[in-house]
């Protein structure tokens, strides 16, 4: 198992329950534990921008599957819902099943979480490219984001290259202007349909 990780002040140990694993680690922290061996990054971005790095950086040599996570994983998923899945080679959003829900605001459905479409979550957090992301993905047409919230997923490179190198540079160029950008939070509701 191949784990790209991104972390900020995270304790990571929990790779220890995962000894014959690959990690490669982004590491944003500013608590003074940056990990050994990681990728230092500039806090900016949330996770997404240290994922669509790996994928930049890494396009013509993908490993065959990875998990793309952030080093927080058990916030997004139990251990042992993690463990169920965790050696597949197919496509997987890695998602609790016990997320919060509240009637006609976001629900389960075929084993996705589905959000309502109607950016309630960008209060705080302002996007400056908001036009563009919800133009190319097509957002204001859908009642419902389906989505795994964390943007943790089971990656073959296969669903990667399913979009050029450069559609890639330009989603990390959405995110480079503040530490949680709205855009951020906008592309999280747009990775499954991007991989699917």
């Amino acid at each position: 198992m191949k784990f790209v990780i991104s972390r900020y002040n995270n304790d990571i140990s929990w790779l220890n329950d995962y000894p014959n694993s690959e990690c490669i680690v982004y590491d944003r922290s500013d608590n003074g534990t940056v990990v050994t061996n990681a990728i230092v990054m500039p806090n900016i971005g949330t996770d997404l921008y240290d994922k669509f790095t790996f994928i930049i950086d890494n396009y013509d040599n993908l490993p065959d599957v990875a998990v793309y996570t952030k080093a927080n994983l058990w916030k997004y998923i139990s251990k042992e819902e993690f463990d169920l899945v965790k050696d597949n080679q197919t496509f997987t959003p890695l998602l609790t099943k016990n997320h919060k829900v509240k009637e006609g605001v976001s629900f389960y459905k075929d084993g996705m979480y589905h959000e309502i479409n109607n950016y309630w979550y960008l209060g705080a957090h302002p996007a400056w490219h908001f036009r563009e992301i919800t133009e190319m993905f097509e957002m204001g047409k859908r009642e419902y984001n389906v989505f795994a919230p964390g943007s943790n997923y089971i990656l073959p490179k296969e669903n990667i290259l399913k979009h050029s190198k450069e559609f890639y540079e330009r989603l990390k160029s959405f995110l480079d202007w503040d530490v949680y950008p709205g855009d951020a939070m906008l592309l999280e509701r747009c990775l499954y349909v991007l991989w699917k």
